[in-house]
C-alpha cells in the first residue's frame, strides 16, 4: 500500500513540478515570451495555484536559476569525488559545464534580465548559489597548482575566469554555428590551454633530453 503524502509533502511537490515546467518553458520559448498561465497549464495547476507560490514571474525565473545552479554544484561535486587526479577532475568540469550551460542556455540568459544592477546581485541568493558552484573548480584547481599542473604563480581569479569565461564564450559560438556536438573536441584545446603554462617553459627532464640531443648531434656531425 502507498505512503499517504503529507500536506508539507504535496505542497513540496507542487512547488518541484511548477519549477520543472517553468524551467521547460523558459528554455523554450525565453523569458520575454514566457507567460505563468503557460507555465501554471504545463504544470497542471490552477494560474491562482502558481502565484500563491511565486508572487510573479522574475521571482519564478530566480527560482528556476537557483534550481539549476544547485543541481549543476551538486553533480559537479559528485563527478569530482568520483575521479582520481586534478587533471581528470577538471576535465570532467569542462564537460558537465559546458554540456549543461549549453542545454539551459535560455534559462541562464535570464540572469541580467531579472538582477540587472550588480548591487542587487552581490549577496543575492543567486550570487551564493553561483558562489558555491565555482568553489567546485576552486578547490580542484589549488590542487592542480599545488601538483604543478597548472603554473603556480597565476592568481586563482585569473585561472577561473579563463576557465568559465572561455567556456561561456565558446558556448555561444557553437550553439551559432551547430557544432554542440563538439564539446568534447573543445574540452580537449581548452585543457591544452590551461596546462601549457605549467612551467614556463619546458621541463627539467625535457630540457636535460633536449642538451643531450644536441650534444650527440654535435658529436655525430664530427664523426
Amino acid at each position: 500500500m502507498a505512503k499517504t503524502k503529507t500536506r508539507r509533502e504535496r505542497v513540496e511537490d507542487r512547488e518541484i513540478a511548477i519549477i520543472q515546467a517553468a524551467r521547460g518553458i523558459f528554455n523554450d520559448k525565453g523569458f520575454g515570451k514566457t507567460t505563468m498561465a503557460g507555465i501554471a497549464r504545463a504544470a497542471g495547476v490552477a494560474d491562482g495555484t502558481v502565484y500563491l507560490y511565486f508572487k510573479n514571474k522574475e521571482d519564478l525565473a530566480r527560482a528556476v536559476l537557483a534550481d539549476f545552479y544547485g543541481k549543476l554544484t551538486e553533480t559537479a561535486q559528485i563527478g569530482v569525488d568520483k575521479r582520481e587526479g586534478a587533471r581528470t577532475k577538471l576535465k570532467f568540469l569542462a564537460r558537465h559545464h559546458m554540456t549543461n550551460v549549453m542545454a539551459d542556455w535560455r534559462v541562464l540568459e535570464m540572469l541580467p534580465l531579472i538582477d540587472m544592477q550588480m548591487d542587487r546581485y552581490e549577496g543575492s541568493e543567486l550570487y551564493k548559489l553561483n558562489r558555491a558552484y565555482v568553489a567546485v573548480f576552486d578547490r580542484v584547481a589549488k590542487n592542480a597548482a599545488g601538483q604543478g599542473l597548472v603554473a603556480p604563480d597565476t592568481p586563482l581569479w585569473v585561472l577561473r575566469d579563463m576557465f568559465f569565461g572561455a567556456m561561456d564564450y565558446s558556448a555561444r559560438t557553437m550553439m551559432f554555428v551547430r557544432q554542440d556536438d563538439n564539446i568534447n573536441g573543445f574540452v580537449d584545446h581548452l585543457m591544452g590551454l590551461l596546462f601549457s603554462g605549467a612551467s614556463g617553459g619546458p621541463s627539467r627532464e625535457e630540457a636535460v633530453l633536449a642538451r643531450f640531443e644536441s650534444l650527440a648531434d654535435r658529436l655525430e656531425q664530427k664523426l
